[in-house]
């Protein structure tokens, strides 16, 4: 195989299972990824996010240059043919290198799809992107959005912000871990404003008093500040990191109930955190069988549609469409409601999404006696405090407190 090719299908294939079988890109670029260089595996990681970041302008380009429709191509020559415009147009890769390797993964792929693959990456090179619309229509482009979430966020936050935190959205983030005790190790860096977060060097093995977590997740232990001796109730829990945070918070005294309505998320949970002391239960977050009042604390990271976490999973623009976000917000609301009733009067209530939307943040707490987070870095919105890449370098969450 030519050098440079066998990073170039490997980015062909996670582009292929995120597009195609609705897998998350930061898992399968583990797994597609493994067994090569570890710069090769780093190139290939970058070709699929910024080929799924740019996808909509990528297809737009294709579109321009070719005679047939994009849903006539083989799904995954088509597939090649992004990744290699990609680069084409994204990438510092010198364009004979660019075309030669997709060319070579479309041959790959379907022999007879060589030609005509070089010759839309020929075309592509002669022509360049058609220019992007005026007004609103182009600046989502630009940044790779779909124009109606372009707007919802134009709408709340004014454009200057909401095109902040899209082009923060686009960029690589940062390898971020928790400290869970003793001291730091020599290489790390503090994450300002976030106690115990630590940027890691990349492609460096996680120190064993460390556990990999972004800062905005962080934060949201920060404001729960569960005590030893508390008894507390994390209501949707799977994968378990914020629960891990708690148990570390608590050393051991108290109680703490991992609860989550899914019984296989719940099953690998409870194996990946088998040393931890949480009792682990499967219940619907919106009607629990815990007793009202009976939990000092109570952490509510509600299902919700991730838009705070682009920078990880680009895919999720393309899986989200205006109408969940109604249905998402109705989720939400329902298990704030059971998290309100389930604490002690004076305990505390924490909700937090890792998204950005109005409908599933300051929506779903509006009327309460929500309370912003003092002491984190972000900003006030609403009843709440917001996080986000543009911000405070973090994906982004919107966290709030509530009183018992």
């Amino acid at each position: 195989m030519k050098p440079g090719v066998a990073s170039r299908a490997a980015a062909r294939t996670i582009v292929t299972r995120v597009l195609r079988s609705g897998a998350y890109s930061n898992l399968v670029v583990r797994s597609e990824t493994h067994g090569l260089a570890p710069e090769d595996a780093r190139l290939s990681k970058r070709l699929a996010y910024d080929t799924l970041r740019n996808l909509l302008r990528i297809d737009r380009t294709i579109s321009s240059v070719s005679a047939r429709p994009l849903q006539s191509i083989n799904e995954e020559v088509l597939d090649s043919l992004r990744v290699g415009v990609n680069e084409l147009l994204f990438a510092a890769t010198a364009e004979h290198a660019a075309v030669d390797s997709a060319v070579e993964v479309a041959r790959s792929i379907q022999p007879a799809a060589a030609g005509f693959s070089n010759a839309i990456l020929r075309a592509v090179i002669r022509q360049g992107e058609p220019k992007l619309p005026e007004g609103s229509e182009g600046s989502a482009l630009r940044f790779g959005q779909a124009l109606w979430v372009y707007e919802l966020m134009v709408n709340a936050w004014g454009r200057q912000e909401a095109e902040a935190f899209f082009a923060a959205s686009q960029l690589e983030p940062p390898r971020t871990a928790r400290l869970r005790g003793g001291r730091a190790p020599d290489g790390v860096s503090p994450v300002a404003g976030i106690d115990g977060a630590f940027e890691l060097p990349a492609d460096t093995a996680v120190p064993d008093n460390m556990a990999i977590q972004d800062g905005s997740s962080i934060a949201v232990g920060m404001a729960l500040d569960a005590q030893p001796g508390d008894r507390v109730l994390d209501l949707a829990a799977a994968p378990g990191g914020k629960t891990l945070h708690i148990l570390d918070q608590m050393n051991g005294q108290g109680l703490v109930i991992a609860s989550d309505g899914h019984p296989r998320r719940v099953r690998a949970a409870a194996r990946r955190l088998e040393d931890a002391p949480a009792r682990w239960c499967v219940a619907d977050g919106r009607r629990s069988p815990y007793r009202s009042h009976s939990f000092d604390r109570v952490l509510v990271d509600a299902p919700c549609s991730g838009f705070g976490t682009l920078r990880r999973r680009p895919e999720i623009r393309y899986r989200v469409a205006d109408a969940d976000l109604g249905e998402l917000a109705g989720l939400q609301s329902e298990m704030l409601a059971e998290a309100v009733r389930v604490v002690k009067p004076g305990g505390v209530v924490v909700y937090s999404v890792c998204t950005v939307t109005p409908q599933e943040t300051i929506g779903v707490v509006a009327g309460l006696p929500a309370e912003p987070i003092v002491g984190l870095p972000g900003r006030a919105w609403g009843g709440g405090w917001l996080l986000g890449p543009h911000l405070t370098g973090t994906d982004g969450m919107f966290i709030t407190r509530i009183r018992g």
